[in-house]
């Protein structure tokens, strides 16, 4: 509809135009790469916290921080949301840097500490660390293995986990093995199974796990390994996997069993070690 100015009355007095009406402000819409940056910077703001992923949050948080920047020159867009997802990008960028160094120095220095740890408890000799570092004088190496019998202190993580004995081993134990159980099988070819007694006392904090904390193999005279899961049998009773979790001070005792060369069995050795330590050699038998 179009309005027409009123006609005056008094021919030499000009006609008054009507005055145009004022346009309404533009509102500001929502702003989704605001919001895209706000989610963005909130995820990688809780990963950041959790070791290893905050590896990935700080990518993630750079990509939410470049989107809270692009949303902050948008014309008509809320500007709230965009400096809340740039700001909380921002913060879950730097942690992300921080905790991953933090949390990767942490981790390396546990691992470091915890190898060195394994030692000659009680047969009169001086620990690793003490003795001299001539190897052909070093007990418990494989040029020198210690005397079956002797008892060492195994460490995870820098704390000390067991203290563990081998006995006496059975280098030739066919008979015994296929006496254990009907079901398990001979020896094949050059092999034969070899049994060794270990006596653990757990001396931690909590509990421990004998069957997770002490790992032991062979050694051949050749130089290959050999250990347990080389061949599933059933150990003659009573068995080291068996053993349930021990407490501080626990004793407990049981078989290991492992298919080892027939060829110079005598010569070999056998290594144990805890899940991240050094290996310690006792003589065959």
């Amino acid at each position: 509809m179009t309005l027409t100015p009123p006609v005056s009355e008094n021919p030499e007095q000009p006609t008054t135009p009507y005055a145009p009406a004022p346009q309404p402000a533009e509102p500001k819409s929502s702003n989704g790469l605001g919001i895209a940056a706000l989610i963005v910077g909130i995820v990688a703001f809780v990963g950041s916290f959790i070791p290893f992923l905050n590896f990935v949050t700080g990518f993630v948080a750079f990509v939410g921080l470049v989107l809270g920047i692009i949303a902050l020159f948008l014309k008509n867009k809320s500007k709230g949301v965009a400096i809340a997802g740039t700001a909380v990008s921002f913060v879950a960028m730097i942690l992300s840097i921080v905790l991953a160094t933090a949390y990767t120095a942490g981790f390396i220095a546990a691992v470091d500490n915890s190898l060195p740890k394994t030692e000659i408890v009680d047969n009169g000799q001086a620990p690793a660390d003490e003795q001299s570092d001539d190897s052909a004088d070093e007990v418990g190496t494989r040029e020198n293995p210690a005397p079956i019998g002797t008892t060492i202190e195994l460490a995870n993580f820098g704390e000390a986990e067991f203290e563990v004995t081998l006995g006496a081993p059975i280098l030739n134990a066919n008979d015994a093995v296929k006496a254990a159980n009907q079901f398990n099988d001979a020896p094949k070819d050059g092999f034969q199974y070899a049994v060794v007694p270990l006596t653990v006392t757990y001396v931690g904090d909590e509990t421990g796990l004998p069957s997770l904390g002490v790992r032991v193999e062979f050694v051949s005279a050749a130089g290959t390994t050999h250990t347990q899961i080389d061949s599933w049998v059933v150990d003659p009773e009573p068995a080291f996997n068996g053993i349930n979790e021990l407490f501080p001070g626990g004793t407990a005792s049981g078989n290991i069993t492992i298919l080892i060369p027939t060829a110079d069995a005598e010569s070999g050795t056998w290594a144990v070690s805890s899940l991240f330590g050094d290996k310690f050699f006792f003589a065959a038998q």
